[in-house]
């Protein structure tokens, strides 16, 4: 069963950019991480110290083996003093998932 994760981070404005540095090194960590499908950060249109999360992960075991990893613990640590308020994450199970697909006919323009 497929479990996604989003996060919001409320940044200090006067902080944005060591708080970026940070979510962009572990963003390129935890992609690789076992079980991770995606994981991407991201900041808001309207409030750019304002960050949001989005992970998708093969399964609520490999979820769990993110977040006892040393390398989560140093990322936790990492943020004292970059954010305003405490994060907030949710987490939903799936039992399936759906990707839509273009019906329109394919332009000949676009066929190899």
């Amino acid at each position: 069963m497929a479990v996604i994760a989003v996060g919001e981070m409320f940044g200090i404005s006067g902080r944005r950019e060591e708080l970026t540095t940070l979510s962009e090194r572990f963003e390129r960590w935890a992609t690789g991480e076992p079980g991770c499908r995606r994981y991407a950060f991201a900041a808001a249109l309207a409030d750019p110290s304002r960050f949001m999360l989005f992970s998708e992960w093969e399964s609520q075991e490999a979820l769990d083996a993110h977040y006892r990893s040393d390398a989560f613990a140093d990322f936790q640590l990492s943020l004292d003093g970059l954010l305003a308020r405490p994060s907030e994450l949710t987490v939903y199970s799936l039992e399936g998932a759906l990707r839509p697909v273009d019906t329109r006919p394919m332009d000949p323009r676009d066929a190899d």
